[in-house]
């Protein structure tokens, strides 16, 4: 992917969300069961929560740092387990607005790499490059999220 069609794609998911949450009421965006125990408004402090982290491993690696990242799935389920626990009594007013923000945070970060960037493999990140780490915790990650929410959503309307 090029720099243009990753801020498309960034663009474009969360337009999806956006429309996929459109008309929920408060009670329902906090209403556990869209993924296991978690709410809409749980999903979306995670994915609030992984988009900021890639905001800030993207900013440390482009000033030449070395920022770590978890190495394995353990460590990935401890920080959701971590995160769920400290955003899940958040006002949903912070969440939504920190959602929000984080992705205008991402697109920049994404405005100021050039598309050679994007591809660079980093040796200290597993050989992973920026464009694997942007789609795996923004667009793509929001995309695995957006199909718990609709499925939800269809669930509710047929209750």
């Amino acid at each position: 992917m090029t720099r243009d069609e990753v801020l498309r794609a960034l663009r474009e998911s969360r337009a999806q969300m956006e429309a996929a949450l459109e008309g929920l009421t408060e009670a329902q965006l906090a209403d556990p069961g869209v993924v296991g125990d978690w709410s809409a408004k749980d999903l979306l402090a995670h994915l609030t929560t992984w988009e900021a982290e890639l905001v800030t491993l993207l900013a440390k690696a482009r000033r030449g740092q070395k920022p770590k990242w978890p190495a394995s799935q353990a460590e990935i389920d401890a920080l959701n387990e971590k995160w769920y626990k400290e955003n899940k009594n958040r006002p949903l007013d912070r969440v939504l607005a920190d959602w929000r923000g984080v992705r205008k945070q991402t697109v920049r970060q994404v405005e100021a790499m050039s598309d050679r960037e994007l591809v660079q493999r980093w040796p200290w990140l597993r050989n992973r490059t920026p464009l694997d780490l942007i789609e795996g915790n923004s667009f793509g990650h929001e995309a695995e999220q957006l199909e718990h929410i609709r499925e939800w959503r269809e669930r509710k309307v047929g209750e």
